[in-house]
């Protein structure tokens, strides 16, 4: 029999237990309603930044390359990270960037690739995808707008001519550096804007060379998060692309100028912090492609020519000159990929002699292309819709624009983008971190298509015309 005193000491040990299980019980469901309830109330801005060319096996084998990035490092550690990203076709930068912030594939928001298809019968300006007017679909910043958030864009690929602040990118290739920047300044949104930078900051120019200007655009966004405090922040760092396509992808040369791309991000993650903005800031770290090396380059419209399906162009003066109208098929370029352009859509002859030029020399070693890919698939993949067939280029090759010559030459860079986005090893990045995002480690495998509606959900905006889905990170 137990005693008085012991039943005692048992039931008030039992009651210190029961109270302290319902503590517990209690602390525990407050502090999960209390992290769900703070993910929904933090996210209050999104910064997205644009590596341009991150390749997805930086992240993933950032310890075998032995990387000082610091700053994705902690982003990584602090948030979620796909295993790669899908892109799309062609997987070049401002079709790329487009379905990001609108969550829709080329055939659905119109953009095909960097330069604007120019019929042979018309001038080659050599214009690109530079304005934002031209966009088919909802993006991010008009979906912002309509939630009365202010938005501001740097150097974000079709974005010119958007937003309360954007810094546009217009680059045109035989156009010198005054010229281009004189453009910027004319569409820079709101004008002025570009020298009220340039007060804070009188050494700005100096800071741009041939070869690098991510420092200027960092420059640009710590001002504008810092001054402008906008809820919508794009931003396109593109040094690591230029430098994979000079030296090749995993480079000494590469990891170098990606070490010092990380000191930009982190740049701007502090200004953040000094705005006091960055407790309520998701960030996501995104790129457009992946990278290969290359070392020859492939010319489509030679066989055109030599098959009398366009007449060739004088490539002294590229830019300035005519094609003759009588043309029947064009190569449309973009890196790994090229669209074969039909004249007349229903021109089935012609469309059987460019099936009869390249068919043969699809997958033959040496042949430089890789794949010819029918109108059926190019509509799956939601590509061209003008391009009666496309080619991708063989491991090591890239295509060119040339007419007359030689079909296949050496080319004078070392890095490429542009191929079939399933390719093996040759993914995009993605890493979400910050306000609202409680997931931890990998996202998996996602699709480009998918980025847009994730980060407009945790805004509480609506992409209108996404074809993708908003990913979990809670």
């Amino acid at each position: 029999m137990f005693s008085r005193a012991s039943l005692l000491t048992f039931y008030l040990r039992r009651a210190a237990a029961l109270l302290l299980l319902a503590a517990f019980t209690f602390c525990a469901g407050q502090n999960k309603s209390a992290l769900s309830s703070q993910a929904r109330r933090q996210t209050k801005r999104v910064i997205v930044i644009s590596l341009d060319g991150l390749d997805a096996r930086y992240l993933h084998r950032r310890d075998e390359f032995k990387l000082k990035i610091p700053a994705l490092r902690r982003l990584m550690t602090e948030g979620a990270t796909a295993r790669g990203v899908e892109g799309v076709y062609p997987s070049v930068t401002y079709p790329a960037h487009t379905t990001i912030v609108t969550g829709t594939l080329p055939a659905k928001h119109g953009v095909f690739g960097n330069e604007v298809f120019e019929p042979p019968d018309t001038p080659q300006t050599g214009a690109w995808n530079w304005f934002a007017a031209g966009l088919k679909v909802d993006t991010l910043w008009t979906a912002a707008e309509r939630a009365q958030l202010k938005t501001a864009m740097v150097s974000w690929p079709v974005s010119a001519g958007a937003g309360d602040y954007n810094l546009p990118e217009i680059y045109q290739s035989g156009v010198s550096r005054e010229q281009t920047w004189q453009r910027i300044r004319e569409n820079t949104r709101p004008q002025g804007l570009v020298e009220e930078v340039n007060k804070h900051d009188p050494t700005l120019y100096s800071r741009v060379n041939k070869d690098e200007s991510d420092d200027l655009r960092t420059r640009f966004a710590e001002y504008l998060i810092t001054e402008k405090r906008p809820d919508v922040l794009l931003v396109h760092l593109f040094d690591l692309d230029h430098f994979q396509h000079d030296y090749g992808p995993f480079t000494p040369e590469a990891f170098a100028i990606l070490e010092k791309v990380d000191g930009y991000v982190g740049r701007i993650i502090a200004a953040a912090e000094r705005a006091g903005t960055l407790s309520e800031t998701a960030i996501f770290i995104v790129s457009d492609h992946g990278f290969m090396p290359v070392k020859q380059q492939v010319h489509p419209g030679v066989l055109l020519a030599k098959a009398g399906l366009i007449k060739a162009l004088d490539k002294k003066d590229a830019r300035a000159k005519e094609l003759a109208t009588d043309w029947r098929a064009a190569a449309y370029p973009s890196s790994g990929s090229c669209s074969i352009i039909l004249r007349d859509p229903q021109d089935k002859e012609t469309l059987r002699k460019v099936r009869d030029i390249f068919k043969p020399l699809a997958g033959k070693k040496g042949s430089g292309i890789f794949r010819v890919i029918e109108a059926g698939e190019i509509r799956k993949r939601g590509g061209n819709t003008r391009a009666a067939l496309m080619l991708d280029a063989e491991d090591g090759y890239t295509f060119g624009d040339n007419y007359e010559g030689e079909f296949i030459t050496a080319y004078n860079r070392r890095g490429q983008h542009g191929f079939l986005p399933d390719r093996p090893d040759y993914k995009a990045s993605l890493i979400a971190s910050g306000a609202g995002i409680t997931r931890r480690g990998s996202l998996g495998e996602v699709r480009m298509i998918d980025i847009g509606p994730t980060i407009a959900r945790l805004l509480n905006l609506t992409l209108r015309d996404a074809e993708g889905k908003a990913l979990t990170l809670k």
